[in-house]
């Protein structure tokens, strides 16, 4: 499978694209659920599928941060957001770094996992880097029962004397299985230039109880919760998978 354009030559584009001032609230949501689980300020997490580093923007704030991505790429634009943690290139479904963590987030990279193999294979590396007792907050991405209420968007952010616009568009075959597809049109006006890019991105769609029955097992009790954002408005919403690793 191709890499997406966005996490190889446009990867630069990702601080326009997904900017970590998009991610406080998503944040405060997780820390809540550390801090119910007993993860203290100062804690390791391990964030797998980490991409261009947003989210551990605010997550270095508590916690000592180590990101894992399987993107060069998007690495570099990471180190160059946060120069403090430490980031390691390796693929979320293989990687061992040989030590534990107090907690593991696996977030929105599950949406390139394509079969439920694969998503059992994430979760055994989260399992592998966690004690007995540890957490792990896992999204879906998507779920199967989310797919109808998708619909084009168009979106514009400016820094300086560039400017992004997204046309973002989806492609769910029949009969569908566990992947459809993402389509993206970069509008990018540098100054007095314009281009147009456009990049495909093959992803995954499950049941919730597909997530739920992967996390299970690779050895962990989990639930779903209601997660709290602000943003869904009329958009289906999805949960928020509190896990926690067995014995």
């Amino acid at each position: 499978m191709a890499t997406p354009r966005l996490y190889a030559d446009l990867a630069t584009l990702w601080h326009l694209f997904s900017p970590p001032e998009e991610y406080a609230e998503e944040v405060a949501t997780f820390r809540a659920r550390f801090l119910r689980h007993g993860v203290p300020d100062g804690g390791r997490v391990l964030h797998l599928g980490c991409g261009g580093g947003s989210i551990d923007h605010h997550l270095a704030r508590h916690y000592r941060v180590t990101g894992v991505d399987v993107s060069a790429a998007m690495l570099a634009q990471a180190r160059r957001v946060n120069p403090g943690v430490e980031y390691v290139e390796g693929d979320m479904r293989t990687v061992r770094l040989g030590r534990t963590f107090d907690a593991v987030l696996v977030h929105d990279a599950i949406a390139y996992m394509t079969t439920v193999d694969e998503l059992r294979a994430v979760y055994r590396t989260a399992a592998a880097h966690l004690p007995a007792g540890g957490l792990m907050l896992a999204l879906p991405e998507e779920l199967t029962s989310r797919l109808p209420s998708l619909r084009p968007s168009v979106e514009t952010r400016v820094v300086g004397s560039t400017s992004l616009t997204v046309l973002a568009t989806h492609h769910v075959p029949e009969p569908f299985e566990h992947t459809f597809e993402n389509v993206y049109v970069f509008l990018v006006r540098e100054g007095d230039e314009v281009r147009v890019e456009l990049d495909r991105h093959v992803v995954g769609a499950f049941a919730l109880e597909e997530f739920l029955e992967a996390i299970r097992a690779a050895g962990f009790s989990a639930t779903a919760e209601r997660w709290e954002l602000s943003e869904w408005g009329d958009e289906p919403e999805l949960p928020l998978i509190v896990a926690v690793r067995g014995e």
